[in-house]
């Protein structure tokens, strides 16, 4: 009975674990009893993709068992069962980041010294890769846990990159300002962003009980401690008329709100002296503004106690900075912007340690613990830490890390290269899932290492060629990175394939390809069967298709010839039929099985009423038939004795005449 073929079944996993099929393949509890009814499981795995054939099988044939076994639904089913590497919601970034590697290799590989200007913008490409995905993620219509898991996934990356581009990448472009503080808040209000921008218009639109909103201080403190000044001044301006409000506060919201405006900000064309100067002007304005509010007694009132709270965070009071911040992102950020507004990139490691170390942060996700090593300089473990994060990320920021020259002050911490194992890890994981085969391949083909290709020749023979199209595509594959082992052996399975089909043509070009003499010889002794089964000679299209290709080959000349001959017989140019038939025999292209069918085919040339053959040619023919009857090769196939008698009259015949003739 024909097997039906079932939906698939998708075994998502998160950690190694039990796999189980929904409903199961035996009812519950029924395992014995289905193993007395001489029942058995079956299974096939998959060379290449993450899954698994499983279907009920019996254990002996039907026909072997004493007595008729009942046929369920289960003995029809065949279950593919697969582990996902890749889902699918992934493919158009995967597709997507795969262009931006295959141009970045392709790049460094024309120009060595690209710039910082290029590989920036090669960055930059990755990273709008990762915030199209994260809204593609966002805009789907059901919100589901592995949508979000995939969402906080794709932040996570966004941000570690966004990181090491500033660092490594934004802070060393020429003609910029060398202080890391500007790009470092941009990094920190762009991936951890607070406050929302619409939370601060729902608060500011609360009507007339604007000043006793519980809310708008906090979010006037959070604007103080993630540098947005602007927002910060407008805020306060429009808090400072409304009701309810006191005289001391509205005067203070006002006077900040003008402090918060005169926020120095540097540039490359200024002095840092220039810019220091300002600097200690605009904080003595702060540390006056708050000696006047805590002579107020601000903890009596709301507002002044976060307006004085707003001057403490800018003028740098650390204190206050710890007291404010939520995460030891905020503040770095806050310590940076208002106590070191001048610091360079390596003021972050120090900087880092001392938040982490001084405010007691411990607990930390893999995701702070890699943006933390990353600030530390500790590569070795912030490349591990990517790889936590995604595979995805590890392989590609150890790329970009090799690009710009620092993957070299960490490859002596691993047992092998870093980029060659990433990017490989990456492969298989993309090698499993059946519409990446030609990004895995590439992966392992631009890591530009010796291992990295035995590899790929591996994958590459074992791609399934469903079809031509998809078999001309792993070829071009192989043939650009150059793997003849792979060639060889995807020709040869092609090769064999047509010939199955009877598409002997094809098959002999790919054996052609290959110089796989030995089965391009047995497709012409299978032309030569055909033509003696049928009396039709029909391989006409099939060799001059490969021989126009240049292709050489003794066979294919033997059946070329002979199709001449052919030919010309029936055309009745007997006289040039018998010198083609004659020259073939004579120069011993054909193969010794078919000389006896040659000498047959002489038969009717002998014995016609033109004479076709001279007395020389004739002894010819006669010489190839007593060389065809002492050899002591076997030709493979019996010779008519009869035949041959025929053949010797007509020899004896056809001399008689050239005689007379004579």
């Amino acid at each position: 009975m024909p097997r039906k073929r079932a939906a698939k079944f998708v075994i998502c996993r998160d950690t190694e674990a039990v796999t189980h099929l929904e409903p199961g393949l035996f009812p519950a509890g029924r395992q014995s009893e289905w193993s007395e009814q001489n029942r058995t499981l079956t299974f096939s795995i998959h060379p290449l993709w993450n899954q698994i054939a499983i279907a009920v099988a019996g254990k002996q044939p039907t026909e072997a068992l004493p007595k008729r076994v009942p046929v369920y639904k289960q003995d029809q089913t065949v279950h593919i069962c697969g582990v996902p590497g890749v889902p699918d919601s992934r493919l158009p970034f995967v597709n997507d980041t795969h262009a931006v590697f295959a141009s970045l290799q392709e790049v460094m590989s024309k120009e060595p010294v690209v710039g910082m200007d290029g590989l920036l913008q090669m960055s930059s490409m990755y990273r709008e890769a990762m915030l199209r995905q994260i809204r593609v993620l966002q805009e789907a219509s059901e919100t589901t846990e592995f949508i979000a898991g995939e969402v906080e996934t794709f932040h996570a990356m966004h941000a570690v990159w966004h990181l090491l581009e500033i660092i490594y990448l934004t802070s060393n472009l020429p003609g910029l300002s060398t202080s890391i503080v500007p790009h470092f808040m941009e990094w920190l209000n762009f991936n951890f962003p607070a406050p929302l921008a619409e939370d601060g218009e729902r608060i500011l639109d609360s009507g007339g009980g604007l000043a006793l909103n519980g809310e708008l201080w906090a979010y006037v403190r959070k604007l103080a401690l993630r540098g947005h000044v602007s927002v910060l001044a407008n805020t306060l301006e429009r808090v400072a008329p409304v009701k309810g409000l006191s005289a001391h506060a509205a005067r203070w919201a006002r006077d900040i709100a003008g402090i918060a405006r005169d926020m120095p900000l540097g540039s490359s064309e200024e002095t840092a002296g220039s810019f220091n100067a300002r600097w200690r002007r605009w904080n003595e304005e702060l540390q006056n503004a708050a000696a006047a509010i805590a002579s107020l007694q601000p903890s009596e009132d709301e507002a002044l106690e976060a307006l004085y709270a707003v001057v403490d965070v800018m003028r740098g009071n650390a204190d206050a900075v710890a007291e404010e911040g939520k995460s030891w992102q905020d503040v770095l950020g806050a310590m940076l912007l208002y106590s070191e507004p001048t610091a360079l990139a390596d003021r972050l490691p120090s900087l880092a340690g001392a938040v982490v170390e001084q405010y007691h942060i411990t607990e930390l996700s893999e995701l702070d613990r890699g943006l933390i090593a990353l600030l530390n300089h500790e590569l070795p473990e912030f490349l591990v830490l990517c790889n936590r994060i995604d595979p995805w990320l590890a392989a590609h920021m150890a790329d970009l890390m090799d690009h710009i020259s620092i993957l070299d002050m960490c490859r002596g911490a691993f047992a092998v290269d870093p980029r060659e194992h990433y990017l490989v890890a990456l492969s298989e994981l993309y090698i499993g899932h059946e519409n990446l085969w030609r990004v895995a391949l590439d992966y392992l083909g631009l890591s530009g290492t010796r291992a990295a290709r035995c590899v790929m020749a591996e994958y590459a023979m074992r791609v399934p060629l469903e079809s031509d199209a998809k078999a001309q595509q792993v070829l071009r594959v192989c043939e650009k990175y150059g793997l003849k082992s792979a060639i060889d052996r995807i020709h040869r399975q092609l090769g064999r394939r047509q010939w199955q089909r009877g598409r002997l043509g094809a098959a002999i070009a790919h054996f052609a390809v290959v110089s796989d003499r030995r089965s391009i010889g047995l497709i012409c002794d299978q032309l030569w069967d055909q033509y003696l089964a049928s009396g039709a000679l029909e391989y006409g299209p099939v060799i001059d298709g490969v021989m126009a290709a240049g292709l050489r080959h003794e066979r294919l000349r033997f059946l070329t010839r002979y199709r001449d001959f052919y030919e010309s017989y029936r055309a009745r140019m007997l006289a040039e039929a018998g010198a083609i038939l004659l020259s073939i025999l004579v120069e011993e292209i054909a193969p010794p099985y078919a000389v006896a069918d040659l000498l047959v085919d002489a038969i009717p040339l002998l014995e016609g009423d033109e004479l076709v053959f001279s007395a020389d040619q004739t002894f010819e023919l006669m010489r190839c038939a007593e060389a065809l009857r002492q050899s002591p090769f076997p030709t493979g196939r019996s010779v008519d004795e009869g035949e041959m008698s025929i053949f010797s009259v007509a020899c004896g015949r056809n001399l008689a005449r050239s005689f007379v003739t004579i």
